[in-house]
């Protein structure tokens, strides 16, 4: 069921409350940028296709239900199986009754650069949760997941205004 906010685009737009989160937000992820970057040097991966090999560390998956579970569209996880694929770190197999069924496995070459990666240990950001207490990861878990969620449900529309 969406979310839907009695506040138009417009009026949360020019609200200082919004704003600030939304700085906030931005601020945070931009701790993720040294990471990406230590993850291209150290094995040519982007943080999404890290994802998706982590998620198929779990075994392997549909593709479609591997796309929600990174929530991506289907045709962006496409675009990145296909990469993966090329380097062997992924294999894609058809069902032999259901043609359009594909499940995606994670291959050992896979395996090898996720055990190398360990892009976000002993990082600031991984120092910074290390020194939470459990209760204030176990809030900021919350927070992001319904950030994500709400996100998620309101649709990919991108339009940024600052």
């Amino acid at each position: 069921m969406p979310i839907f906010n009695a506040m138009t685009t417009t009026q949360a737009a020019l609200d200082p409350e919004v704003r600030t989160v939304l700085r906030a937000y931005l601020e945070a992820i931009s701790l993720a940028e040294p990471i990406q970057t230590q993850l291209w040097d150290r094995a040519a991966l982007t943080l999404a296709q890290l994802a998706v090999l982590r998620r198929l560390r779990e075994g392997p998956l549909p593709s479609s239900r591997l796309a929600r579970a990174v929530g991506r569209s289907s045709p962006s996880v496409s675009r990145i199986l296909d990469r993966l694929e090329e380097r062997a770190l992924v294999s894609r197999h058809r069902d032999g009754e259901d043609r359009r069924c594909v499940t995606v496995r994670l291959e050992p070459e896979g395996e090898r650069v996720l055990t190398q990666v360990g892009a976000i240990t002993d990082s600031p950001l991984h120092r910074a949760v290390v020194s939470m207490t459990a209760e204030e990861r176990a809030r900021l878990v919350d927070a992001l997941a319904d950030l994500v969620r709400r996100a998620r449900e309101l649709g990919e529309h991108v339009e940024v205004r600052w």
